[in-house]
């Protein structure tokens, strides 16, 4: 099978295509067909860093990168019993040595791995573990709910595209904070206001928030101090989080019911994960970056 490696970290070029064995999977595994996968920040972060350090920001090394993915079961270990062949799926690689950038992927039944609801695509269902399930997660550790007033810094990234969308479906009152070329993009996505950071700083309105999310990890509390309300929560990507599968869960129902969706910016083929990997370092996506690995 095709599969990108890591030959080096650094630069994009150490992202090599190579012609490697198919996994065979293990008693409790199953065997997916990768259909397709994504470049996230995250990704370019791993692609940088020497092993060594990738363990010290609590991940696994991996040959192969790519954190999440949505493909079609093909085969399955003796003693799998939630999953079978012909199932459509999608998840993450936390935790294994071998990431998505390939044709095929070996992945344990219990990780964090779901059903694609009937429906969605490959591609619009391959970035919605990442995105979606770190949006809810700081969502939620912000206490979101019915009428309190939320502002998401980075609001057309990946992260803050399904933030807008889940903190409106929990009944929040949203504002997003973006480029002039992508206000629009945050407005479809039911914000009630937007904030075009050339020619607004939000730390300096007159605005309140209950919950500030930096969903781009570029800003801090004690910048937005003055803008967040009294027993306000300011949260933000920078801080580690661990995955669940009933966050999974949680997000698949809401794409399932037509609330949240992928935004996507941008397809590539799995040879081009190197120009993948450098339009995602330029720091300007909107929402996700697809790699089309295979036929739906």
């Amino acid at each position: 099978m095709k599969a990108i490696l890591l030959k080096r970290a650094g630069r994009a070029k150490g992202l090599v295509l190579t012609e490697v064995p198919i996994p065979i999977p293990g008693q409790t595994e199953v065997l997916i067909r990768i259909h397709a996968t994504t470049v996230t920040r995250g990704d370019v972060v791993l692609r940088k860093l020497p092993k060594l350090l990738t363990r010290l920001v609590g991940e696994t090394p991996k040959s192969t990168l790519g954190h999440e993915f949505a493909g079609v079961v093909t085969a399955v270990g003796a003693m799998v019993d939630r999953f079978e062949v012909g199932n459509r799926v999608f998840g993450t690689t936390t935790g294994l040595t071998h990431g998505a950038y390939s044709e095929y992927l070996c992945a344990p039944q219990d990780g964090i791995l779901a059903t694609i609801p009937s429906g969605i695509t490959f591609e619009d269902a391959a970035p919605v573990p990442v995105g979606a399930m770190a949006a809810l997660h700081f969502l939620r550790e912000g206490g979101v709910v019915s009428d309190k007033r939320v502002l998401i810094n980075g609001a057309s990234g990946s992260v803050g595209s399904f933030a807008v969308q889940i903190a409106k479906q929990l009944g929040a009152h949203v504002t997003g904070v973006s480029s002039t070329s992508n206000v629009e993009l945050v407005e479809s996505l039911g914000a009630d206001e937007v904030i075009d950071y050339t020619k607004q700083d939000f730390t300096e309105g007159s605005q309140r928030y209950d919950v500030i999310f930096d969903a781009v990890g570029k800003t801090s509390p004690k910048r937005t101090r003055s803008v967040l309300a009294e027993h306000g929560m300011f949260v933000t990507t920078q801080k580690l989080r661990q995955e669940r599968l009933d966050d999974l869960l949680a997000v698949r129902d809401l794409v399932a019911a037509g609330v949240v969706k992928a935004v996507i910016d941008r397809y590539y083929t799995l040879e081009q994960i190197p120009e993948a990997h450098q339009y995602v370092e330029q720091g300007h996506k909107r929402g996700n970056v697809v790699i089309l690995v295979s036929g739906r």
